[in-house]
């Protein structure tokens, strides 16, 4: 029997490949975007990679949480690579961007799931829960990565904001996509005793 489970999800976005990378990137909206995240600690960063754990509440059993780690690392321009276990079953995350025009992007989304032993028998659930959760998670990212488009379209700077001037709020210019993505002063991310 195939102890991995491999499914692959396919989307198109009206925003830039920047903007879709900083989602992926921007770990401050993750308990306060998704329904599932109840807490992230970061506890290293550094220019291409991250490694965090969070806390998720189950789907199927809302009352209970688990811890799980994660390892984030972008692998080249259009790849990242996430790998995480949850209880006990190691996972392989594979992003690939691919930009088909200055706001307009492709996104696949692989997951492996490497089922040794009796965890072989979560094979069916994990099959029907993935699709599911992928969709939950893009529906809930989708207007966050539209509006940061539509700002940055504005001339939008972190920290800074939109110009006071009407007449600079245009902007079709090349968008910057940089790690790491700054985080604000005493962020939630940072404060967990093992934090670098």
């Amino acid at each position: 029997m195939n102890n991995l489970l491999d499914l692959t999800f396919e989307k198109k976005i009206n925003c830039s490949a920047e903007v879709a990378w900083w989602n992926y990137w921007d770990h401050e909206h993750l308990d306060v975007v998704h329904k599932a995240y109840k807490k992230s600690d970061i506890l290293y960063d550094n220019k291409n990679f991250m490694f965090r754990v969070d806390e998720i509440k189950i789907p199927i059993i809302p009352f209970l949480k688990f811890k799980t780690p994660l390892f984030m690392v972008q692998h080249d321009k259009n790849t990242l690579f996430a790998f995480a276990i949850q209880f006990g079953i190691l996972s392989k995350t594979t992003i690939k961007i691919l930009s088909i025009e200055r706001s307009k992007c492709s996104i696949s989304m692989n997951y492996k799931f490497y089922l040794n032993g009796w965890r072989i028998i979560l094979k069916p659930i994990l099959k029907k829960l993935i699709p599911v959760w992928n969709e939950t998670v893009w529906n809930e990212d989708l207007p966050i990565k539209l509006r940061r488009q539509k700002v940055i379209d504005m001339n939008f700077k972190d920290f800074i904001g939109l110009p006071k001037d009407l007449k600079d709020r245009k902007y079709d210019g090349p968008i910057k996509f940089i790690l790491p993505i700054r985080r604000p002063k005493k962020s939630s991310r940072d404060l967990h005793p093992l934090k670098k």
